[in-house]
């Protein structure tokens, strides 16, 4: 017996990997078409703004960014203040005689 069973097992696969094979090819070629049809992508629209508002509206997003930056680091540092503050309640107010034994 050869190692794919008898013939007609062979050839049911061969047909079964040649319809499977087909069928995306199918699939592939009716997406490729729907975006080539209708699916250029829209473009955005921006209005025209000069150098100067262009200059003016970057100093006001820098300047948010950084306050943004400012607000995060004070809100880390006042955290980090916190988990300390717990850590200390916790371990002076631990019985260390429980915990050693003596």
């Amino acid at each position: 017996m050869d190692p794919w069973g008898s013939l007609t097992m062979l050839i049911k696969k061969q047909e079964v990997a040649k319809n499977r094979k087909a069928a995306l090819k199918y699939e592939l070629q009716k997406r490729r078409e729907v975006l080539l049809k209708g699916g250029a992508r829209k473009e955005m629209e921006f209005p025209e703004i000069s150098k100067a508002d262009m200059t003016i509206l970057k100093e006001e997003i820098r300047r948010k960014h950084k306050a943004d930056q400012t607000k995060n680091i004070i809100i880390y540092i006042l955290f980090f203040i916190l988990v300390l503050f717990l850590v200390y309640y916790i371990f002076i107010n631990t019985k260390w005689e429980v915990i050693t034994g003596i």
